[in-house]
């Protein structure tokens, strides 16, 4: 019964993610006109006559930004889109969690998580690699949630845990004192280039979700406005494809 809802919630994610890529192809089209504008528009200034050396390296560096711009939309699409090739190896969920968290708060200079993790927890067999890109990408998100606010929040602004549910599961906890996700956007957080941050892309959240379904488990997220955030992960000990 268990491989059998298992193997149906995999189908239904499938369907999902596909029906996601027909939604996706309007907002993409629109992320990569923005960067042609702009290059486009920066062509039309080198081709005046009298073109300052100043504004040539100027017009350069804006050409170069956009191109890197376009790459990095269409990487993170391919990314969204491909089945996931999963290296399946039995890992250590603490220290991948420690490993996340430093590599998230690299070169922020207000970041303070604060790691909350049960040393019960026996290795897991996972994709530490993928896994590890998904934590990454929630605690980053945590941690611009926090750097948002105006006022400082009280204690420890951001709390990963992790906890042994039961012989067979486990989960990951990523908390934030953040301005929270305002009650209409809630239900969108998963969808491809949603987002609500000017520089933000809007891929992170839909890539964690394919990686951690992929891997048998399941993530949600609650929030509460000025209150802050929670993303919990649920994850098999033994991923379904190889048990």
């Amino acid at each position: 019964m268990t491989d059998s809802i298992e193997r149906f919630q995999r189908e239904a994610t499938q369907r999902e993610r596909l029906s996601s890529l027909g939604r996706l192809s309007t907002v993409v089209a629109h992320e990569i006109r923005n960067p042609l504008m702009i290059i486009k528009s920066a062509l039309r200034t080198l081709r005046r006559e009298n073109v300052q050396p100043d504004q040539v390296r100027a017009v350069a560096h804006d050409i170069d930004e956009e191109i890197a711009r376009l790459n990095r939309i269409v990487a993170e699409v391919l990314d969204f889109a491909r089945p996931i090739k999963f290296d399946l190896a039995p890992a250590n969920l603490n220290a991948l969690a420690r490993d996340a968290v430093r590599a998230a708060d690299a070169g922020v200079a207000h970041a303070k998580v604060k790691l909350d993790l049960d040393t019960t927890i026996p290795d897991v067999t996972t994709d530490a690699e993928r896994l590890r890109l998904a934590l990454v990408n929630i605690v980053g998100n945590a941690i611009q949630a926090v750097d948002s606010r105006e006022t400082p929040a009280d204690g420890d602004p951001i709390r990963l845990r992790t906890a042994k549910i039961t012989s067979r599961r486990v989960a990951i906890t990523v908390t934030d004192k953040g301005m929270g996700i305002a009650p209409e956007d809630l239900p969108r957080v998963f969808d491809p280039f949603f987002t609500t941050r000017r520089t933000g892309t809007g891929i992170g959240l839909a890539i964690s979700r394919n990686i951690i379904e992929g891997l048998g488990g399941r993530i949600t997220v609650s929030s509460e406005r000025n209150r802050g955030t929670e993303v919990r992960i649920e994850l098999p000990m033994q991923p379904p494809a190889t048990a």
